[in-house]
This record gives structure tokens, sequence and C-alpha cells, in this order.
């Protein structure tokens, strides 16, 4: 999935993760010498946050070879590598792990869990933050309605994304062996300020839904997803468009 990411446009059109990073940013209270792991670093800007937050080392990794290549050329101060979540390969190496609207994209969550419990040092902890059971629904409901007339592009197709519920994922963490760990739902109004911006949002985050329509057909179909999901949630009286969005947090302690 990496080869589709265009680290340019998630740069320009990823202000609503960005404003929920910083939220979890602050809930970690950091002391300002811990060495901090980002999962699903992204174009950067996140990971390069969290290096001015403390003096210790701080890293990004992400799955996109795109996403670091952006993130290495404009910022300095972190270091960045390409990395699978699902195999990570640090050992005792870090304070806290950080993740923010990245996991939600990974499959095996276990072996991701796995890998945090093992890349954090005694005592370490975690904070984690991605899309959980009943995010973007209505934006699913959109393309559904959509889809009968591009059915012919989707056979066999099966999103990216898995949305666990604080049931499942805390019956996940039940045997990683963390000191505590907790998981709750957080409801979140994802607000984009024209149609122009939710459009960005839209090619740029939920391409592996728009990625099986022909070139040639592309255009309608998006116009079409737009059209939908207006009709289901329409702009409010300043043009914004709203999305509600489910996200799972969680938190670790070792």
């Amino acid at each position: 999935m990496s080869e589709y990411w265009k680290a340019g446009a998630y740069a320009a059109n990823s202000k609503g993760q960005a404003v929920w990073a910083n939220e979890l940013i602050e809930k970690m209270e950091l002391k300002g010498n811990e060495s901090i792991l980002d999962i699903g670093c992204g174009d950067g800007k996140i990971t390069d946050t969290l290096s001015r937050r403390t003096s210790g080392e701080v890293v990004g990794i992400d799955f996109s070879s795109e996403m670091i290549a952006y993130a290495k050329a404009a910022f300095s101060k972190p270091a960045f590598m390409q990395m699978d979540a699902q195999a990570l390969s640090f050992n005792e190496h870090f304070d806290v792990v950080f993740s923010n609207a990245a996991l939600h994209w990974v499959k095996d969550h276990h072996a991701v869990l796995e890998g945090i419990y093992k890349a954090l040092k005694p005592k370490g902890r975690a904070i984690l933050q991605m899309g959980g059971a009943g995010n973007g629904e209505k934006v699913f409901e959109a393309f559904h309605h959509i889809l009968p007339d591009y059915a012919a592009y989707f056979g066999g197709f099966e999103s990216p994304y898995t949305f666990h519920s604080d049931i499942t994922y805390e019956a996940l963490l039940g045997d990683i062996g963390f000191s505590t760990h907790q998981a709750h739902l957080v409801f979140k109004d994802m607000v984009h300020e024209n149609l122009k911006a939710f459009r960005g949002w839209l090619e740029t985050t939920w391409f592996p839904f728009i990625n099986p329509v022909p070139h040639a057909l592309k255009e309608t179909f998006i116009e079409a997803w737009i059209e939908a999901y207006l009709a289901l949630c329409p702009p409010d009286q300043e043009g914004r468009v709203h999305i509600s969005m489910m996200r799972l947090e969680v938190q670790l302690s070792k």
C-alpha cells in the first residue's frame, strides 16, 4: 500500500490528524528527557514536534518509503526509518512509544503490541490513538451508496482498515505482559473548513477506495462520493464539512 501514499498531499491534507496528535502529546505529560518512538510517523511533522519536547532520542518509523523520504528531507532533528509496525526491531530502547492515526492501517495488532512491549524500557509507557469501531461511519455509508454503479471495479476488494472496539483491544492486550493497560473509544468531530479541504482529505487518506476505479472515471467517482456524503451530512452554516470519527485510545505501561 505504501507506493500509493503521496507524502506532499498528506502533509497538506492532514490538519485534523495533526490537531489530534498534539492533543495526545499533551496527555503524555513529557518530562523532557524521554527517548520516544513514533509509529506511523507519516510526513514527520509530529515526530519533529516530539523531538522539540525532549532532549532524548526521537525516532519516527513508517511503512511508506515515500513518507520516510519526505520526512528526512523536511526535518533534521529526529531520526526516520522505514519499518513495518508489525515487525518492530527495537529491544528496550525507548521510554515512550507514541502513535497517532496510523495503526488502523495494520492487520496484526498482536504483533504490533508485542513489538511495542519489547521496544519499551522497563517502566516505559505507550500512548496510541487510531481509528476505532464506528470510525467514519457516514463516509463508508456514502461509499456504499454509490458502489452499485462501480461494482465492476471492486470485485474482491477488502478495506485496508482494522477498526477495533475497546473490548476487542482489551482482549488483545491481556496476554502481552503490560503492567497496566486500558483502551477506550473517543468520539471526535473532524472539521474541514470547506469542500476543497474535505475533498483533499478524502483523496489523500481514502485512496484505497479510489484506486480501483479506472483513471477516466475517478473524477466522476470522487464527485459522486462527495455528493452522497453531503446528502447525509450537509455542511454547516459556515460551509464547513464535519465527519464523525471514533478513535480508539490505548495507554500502556511496562
